[in-house]
């Protein structure tokens, strides 16, 4: 009896197990199916619901192409060389075996449709500028900037973004019942490029890609178009490498959301340059910890003349060419491994080899130094008042001109700066404004002195840094010593002061640059330092580095001289002493990435060091500045180059001249549509109504239009005049406060404006490169 009890006991069990777990599994499917239809609504929505951060499309009539001495019309060979060569990028930024592919790119579909996601008309709305017509260099009429560089990693043409995209501008007007749109080669984009809100580029992008791998039939369609004859067998393959491009977008750290990394809306035109590639770099593609807060967006700047200036970026923080350039291409995703697939440091013979294309860069560099800022076309912006203009002249003269410029070098400073440069009208001195003067929004520059990172998960050392730094500290420090006593000699020479031994030291002091390693000519100190002394009246005594304005008198020459003869050598090990591989600041960390690429590309190659110092740009040294400031930057042209200030928060030339509190708080971008008055592009939404785009908040910090304000009343400033240190101007004031004439008389004058141009017969240098001229 009991054994019957237990068998029947058993089998209800059974049963009872039997239906649960039926019912289990019945619960399980229908969360599982809850949570399908939840992610397709998700993701529906994320595609499909309106957004009002993209602008309306603006519709253009003809395409105007003005004369930068690039050639004439669309396929002009400079300018298609300019446009369309790629540097070693791909997305997403830094990704390798999860790169965009090209002709994914051109062939992939939009989401929940069928056309291509690079149709001309649907980049146009993103403000990318697509030309009308596609060209043997780009034959899938793909925006300015769009290439292609062959990964042997990957074995296929991944998609290249290039430095046209960021520097090449457009401005339209109506003119006759006809749009135009006039081309600004060199000048401010319009786009949004790393805006992730939904509705933006790379959002949509990632999600065109998600729409095509998880339809069956889309993704049919997609491979047929892609592998041609290798379809249906490499249908697996494509599929693998489609979600391994997702899972790189996803996986980049800086654009999550939760991370609140970019809490300042960039919007249209503008993006944290440094944070953002600080944060691919370092954080991305090191380790999350080093991930920093960029909160000051700025404006792409334009590229005209930019080669003669001896310091470049907003904060006047680099000055050699190529430094400046492969900061570029890491920004836009160039690769460099920094750790290996097990997140171990790379073998030291092994590190910093990248995806940078050094020749490409090159190409682009010496095609860039044909440039010439573009000249206003008065048929289609009006014609210029010549006697408005005039009036415009004086008062530049008088109140821009000394920090503006631009200030050409004497010879020995360009000797000193950039000895292969043929002149020293090439070499134009920038001097930085300190924040407390200029006034403008300070997040920009205090964010570059400020964020710090930690390199040591590299395998580098102190010891790696040091040995990467000393040498270019060192060329610099004699390259200075000889600059400074050729202005001492031609400074007492005017002056008619006794020279003593000086032109005799000068004659025998040894080039810096004749070979690959220097060895300090400490003797030749030493007896510069001797022969100074006897010439001076008094024994001088220097405690800290002197300034060097960028008016450096006889005395001021002769105590940085003396400095650097007495105390910069030792200086130098002191600040080496002084490297912290786990808390390096921005810029350095920045500048010894680029060093360490360029010496292995360098070690690679065998190339020698006349190439070198060709390839980096007029010999110039790759050591950075840190200023807590921003360059006033000469500006013929400026007038194509809207909107104004280091992050765009002033959106006409009319409003730069007014006092801050008068300049508009909220202003709307997105629209090209171009004012010649007031000389701006229009800051309201267009006249059907559109307000999509983005409004731009001028008191959120990163966005303030404060400071570089002419509004000293009349008495305050015949006082400053009078007398500057009993009567300084307030902090931002730079000038005093013009009449509308005034206003209007020196926007005149910017139309028309002209810095020196590039003296005639200029060529760019060839550089040789595997014996082919660059």
């Amino acid at each position: 009896m009991v054994g019957k009890i237990v068998k029947w006991l058993g089998r209800r069990w059974q049963g009872l197990m039997a239906l649960s777990l039926g019912r289990v599994l019945k619960w399980l499917l229908a969360v599982v199916a809850a949570l399908v239809l939840l992610g397709a609504a998700g993701f529906a929505w994320f595609v499909l619901w309106p957004v009002h951060n993209i602008p309306a499309l603006e519709p253009v009539d003809e395409y105007v192409y003005l004369d930068q001495n690039w050639g004439e019309g669309q396929q002009a060979a400079g300018r298609e060389r300019y446009y369309y060569t790629g540097q070693g990028a791909s997305m997403p930024q830094g990704a390798s075996l999860g790169a965009v592919r090209y002709d994914w790119f051109v062939k992939l579909e939009l989401p929940f449709s069928e056309q291509r996601f690079a149709d001309p008309e649907h980049l146009r709305k993103y403000r990318f500028i697509v030309d009308p017509q596609p060209t043997p260099a780009n034959p899938d009429h793909l925006p300015v900037g769009f290439s292609k560089h062959f990964d042997p990693g990957v074995g296929e043409y991944v998609l290249d973004i290039s430095c046209a995209a960021c520097h090449t501008g457009e401005i339209h007007q109506q003119k006759a019942g006809k749009r135009y749109a006039i081309r600004i080669d060199g000048g401010q984009a319009m786009h949004a490029f790393t805006d992730m809100s939904r509705g933006s580029f790379a959002p949509v992008l990632l999600a065109s890609l998600i729409d095509t791998v998880i339809k069956p039939w889309k993704f049919d369609r997609f491979a047929k178009n892609v592998l041609a004859e290798g379809y249906p067998t490499g249908k697996p393959q494509l599929k693998a490498a489609l979600w391994a491009s997702i899972k790189a977008m996803l996986a980049s750290g800086q654009n999550n959301p939760l991370r609140n990394l970019y809490p300042v809306h960039e919007g249209f035109g503008r993006t944290d340059a440094l944070g953002r590639i600080g944060n691919t770099a370092f954080g991305d593609h090191l380790v999350p910890a080093n991930y920093q807060q960029g909160d000051a967006p700025v404006s792409y700047p334009y590229l005209w003349n930019i080669w003669k200036f001896d310091w470049v970026q907003y904060n006047g923080s680099v000055a050699q060419p190529l430094a400046r350039n492969i900061g570029e291409a890491l920004g836009v995703g160039a690769i460099n491994p920094l750790r290996s697939d097990m997140n171990e440091p790379l073998p030291a013979a092994e590190r910093f080899r990248s995806s940078v294309d050094i020749a490409a860069l090159q190409r682009i560099e010496h095609n860039l130094q044909k440039l010439t800022p573009p000249r206003w076309p008065e048929a289609l912006l009006g014609a210029i008042d010549p006697v408005k203009a005039a009036q415009g002249e004086m008062l530049f003269k008088q109140h821009c001109q000394g920090c503006h410029g631009p200030h050409p070098a004497d010879a020995a400073r360009q000797q000193a700066s950039a000895p292969l440069k043929p002149s020293p009208d090439l070499e134009w001195r920038i001097e930085v404004i300190p924040l407390e003067h200029i006034g403008t929004d300070p997040t920009a520059a205090k964010g570059f002195i400020e964020r710090h990172y930690d390199l040591s998960a590299t395998g580098l050392s102190n010891a790696d840094l040091s040995a990467a730094l000393r040498p270019l500290f060192q060329r610099q420090l004699a390259r200075d010593i000889r600059f400074r006593l050729r202005e001492v000699i031609d400074l007492r020479t005017q002056q008619q002061r006794p020279l003593g031994d000086l032109p005799t030291l000068l004659a025998n002091y040894p080039d810096p640059d004749a070979n690959a390693v220097l060895q300090l000519p400490v003797d030749a100190f030493r007896q510069i330092d001797g022969a100074l002394s006897a010439l001076l009246p008094a024994p001088v005594t220097l405690t800290d580095a002197p300034a060097d304005p960028l008016n450096c008198d006889l005395d001021c020459h002769t105590a940085n001289l003396l400095w650097n003869v007495r105390q910069a050598a030792a200086a130098i090990e002191q600040r080496l002493a002084a490297l912290d591989v786990k808390h390096i600041d921005e810029g350095l960390a920045l500048n010894i990435t680029g060093i360490l690429i360029k010496n292995r590309f360098y070690a690679d190659y065998g190339i020698d060091y006349p190439t070198q110092q060709c390839l980096e740009g007029f010999g110039a040294l790759d050591l950075p500045q840190v200023i807590a400031g921003y360059k006033p930057r000469p500006l013929e042209g400026v007038w194509a180059t809207p909107p104004f200030l280091h992050n765009g928060s002033v959106p006409t030339l009319y409003q730069m001249l007014l006092p801050p509190e008068q300049r508009e708080k909220k202003f709307f971008v997105g629209r090209r549509d171009y004012d010649p008055v007031h000389v701006g592009y229009l800051t309201t939404p267009d006249e059907d109504g559109d307000a999509d785009g983005f409004w731009l908040d001028t008191s959120i910090p990163g966005n303030h239009n404060s400071g570089h304000a002419f509004a000293a009343d009349a008495t305050l400033w015949q006082q400053h005049l009078q007398d500057p240190q009993a009567h300084p101007l307030p902090s931002g004031v730079i000038g005093p406060e013009f009449s509308d004439e005034q206003r209007y008389a020196i926007i005149e004058y910017l139309k028309v404006h002209r810095d020196p141009p590039t003296p005639a017969g200029y060529e760019p240098p060839q550089c040789q490169l595997w014996g082919q001229s660059l």
